[in-house]
Formats: C-alpha cells, sequence, structure tokens
C-alpha cells in the first residue's frame, strides 16, 4: 500500500527539487577550479566535470543532492540510494575496487573516501592516466558539510552546495531541547567475536560523526561519559552495555536483527532501557552513511528523545 506524504516530506521533496532546477542555473563556476582534499592534496578540476564515479555511498549521494546524479557514471557495489542510481554500472565492493571497472567508464572526476583501501588502490593509477580523483573524509556532522561544499566546489555548483548546507543547518537548529539529556548507547553493528560496534565521539577521528548525530539530537553518550575507567574502542562486549545500563539503547538494523541480539545476552531483560520501553531499531541509512541524511538521523533519533523526555 503506498503511504500518503506527510506535510514534511513533501517539503522536503520540494527542497530536493528546488536544489535540483537551482544546481543547474547555478552550473557557472569559473574553471579551472582549485580545491584541497582530505588527503592535503590541491586537486584542480580544468572543466566542469561530465562523468563522475563516486567510490561509496556518501559520496553518490552528496553529488545526488546537489542535482548532479545524471553525471554519475559508476558506483559502489553496496549504494542503494537514490533510485536514480540503480541502473549505473558497479566498480567494486566490499573486497575492493575495479580500476579496470572505472576506466571503462571514462571519467573526468573520482570522488572517493579513505576506506577499504580505496585511495592506496586508486590515487595512485588515476594520476598516471590523467583522471581527476578527489578524496573526503567522515569526521562529523561539520565535516559532512564541508564535504559538500568541497564537492559542490568542484563539480561547479558551488551555490547549490551552500543552499544544501543551509538547509541542513537550519534543521539541526530547529531539533528540540530537551528538559534531560538521556544516557544512551547506539550500537552500529556486531562482529564476529561477539563485540558490539558503538557509537563513541572519540573512539574513531574518522567515523565520530555517529556519535555525532547522538549528540545532536539531544542525548549523551554513555560511554564516553565513563570513558576514565572505559578505553576509547568503538568494539565493546555486551557486559559493558550491562555495566552502564543505559536509558536508551539503539541498534543501527532491523528489529529482527535486535530481538536477535538481545537474545544472545544475558541479562539483557534487567537493562533499564528494556523495562522502558526504549531499545528500538533505527536507520542504518540515516545513521551509517556520512552524506546528507545525517540530518534524518538527528531528527529521527530526537523524536526518540523526546519521547523518552516525557516519560
Amino acid at each position: 500500500m503506498w503511504a500518503v506524504p506527510t506535510v514534511f516530506k513533501w517539503s522536503k521533496l520540494l527542497l530536493v527539487g528546488v536544489l535540483w532546477l537551482s544546481s543547474y542555473s547555478n552550473y557557472a563556476a569559473d574553471f579551472p577550479v582549485q580545491v584541497v582534499d582530505a588527503m592535503g592534496r590541491t586537486v584542480v578540476m580544468q572543466q566542469a566535470p561530465q562523468r563522475i564515479v563516486t567510490v561509496f555511498s556518501s559520496n553518490t549521494e552528496i553529488v545526488a543532492a546537489l542535482g548532479l546524479s545524471k553525471l554519475i557514471i559508476g558506483i559502489d557495489g553496496y549504494t542503494y540510494y537514490p533510485d536514480s542510481i540503480k541502473d549505473v554500472p558497479k566498480i567494486g565492493g566490499r573486497l575492493g575496487f575495479s580500476l579496470d571497472s572505472i576506466v571503462a567508464q571514462s571519467p573526468d572526476l573520482v570522488i572517493m573516501t579513505p576506506a577499504r583501501q580505496a585511495t592506496h588502490q586508486l590515487i595512485p593509477a588515476l594520476d598516471k592516466l590523467g583522471v581527476t580523483s578527489l578524496v573526503v573524509n567522515g569526521g562529523s556532522i561539520d565535516t559532512i558539510l564541508q564535504n559538500i561544499l568541497l564537492i559542490a566546489k568542484i563539480t561547479g555548483v558551488p551555490k547549490t552546495g551552500e543552499q544544501l548546507v543551509a538547509s541542513i543547518q537550519q534543521r539541526l537548529k530547529a531539533v528540540s531541547k530537551l528538559s534531560h539529556c538521556p544516557k544512551v548507547i547506539l550500537i552500529t553493528g556486531r562482529v564476529g567475536n561477539g563485540l558490539l560496534l558503538v557509537a563513541r565521539r572519540y573512539a574513531s577521528s574518522v567515523n565520530a560523526y555517529t556519535a555525532d548525530i547522538v549528540l545532536k539530537a539531544g542525548g549523551c553518550l554513555v560511554l564516553d561519559e565513563n570513558s576514565s575507567v572505559l578505553p576509547q574502542l568503538n568494539q565493546v562486549s555486551p557486559e559493558v552495555i550491562l555495566a552502564t545500563d543505559p536509558d536508551i539503547i539503539l541498534f543501527a538494523g532491523s528489529d529482527t536483527e535486535l530481538a536477535e541480539l538481545s537474545k544472545g545476552v544475558v541479562g539483557w531483560g534487567e537493562l533499564k532501557a528494556v523495562k522502558t520501553g526504549f531499545v528500538r531499531a533505527v536507520s542504518r541509512a540515516e545513521l551509517l552513511i556520512s552524506g546528507p541524511r545525517v540530518i534524518d538521523g538527528v531528527e529521527s533519533l530526537s523524536t526518540i528523545f523526546q519521547q523518552w523526555d516525557k516519560q
């Protein structure tokens, strides 16, 4: 059954449409354009790119949000959003990336993130072939906003980037304040040895945006509050979660996956968050991809935190 979009959702769709249209009216940056990327490299784009390969979902989503989906001609094998790129050729995936597949698309710009050996695999070879590459990094939400501006500049739509960033900043300012800060654990994944991946502000300078989403939504990271007794790791045992007994437990995944996880933790039912009904499965796409949809993640978590605050 088709859901009827709310007025709020329609307003966001309208904004995307306005940005898409304005991107072409703003497609007037003077080239060549010169920027400094996340690796400290000076990157020069001689002409407005017409064929872009985006390595990693976050970069695809940024380029698409700038209204340039039609320029994307190659994507990571684990990129599924937006729908406009679903038929775009894949250039690799979790095990690495195919230089041959990238070159076959004749790109004039490759945008990547330094993960899964992408930069080591691709940059030297692309340099030899004369293909411009740009590296951006995750970090915090502010870093993501800077990435949007950087990609907007090198693709020739700086004003569209500024408009997109301004809209995200406006939505961040509109997030409701809480009377109390809930102690939160955000579980971002599971690893084979039984440990859990969790969002921690200082555990990683690369992926701290997941923790930043919790903080921007009004939550407090209970593991960071106990940093004096807990090592700053983003992998912890289930016993650590039991010991900290948070107000809210969030799991980036499905309800089914969350139920499976809870069955394997002795003492799970005694947790405060379980007893008060504040163990929730939340969207991976909104929380684990360092692109424009992080603002959706902030707003989704804010809704949960407000419910906790009012109980």
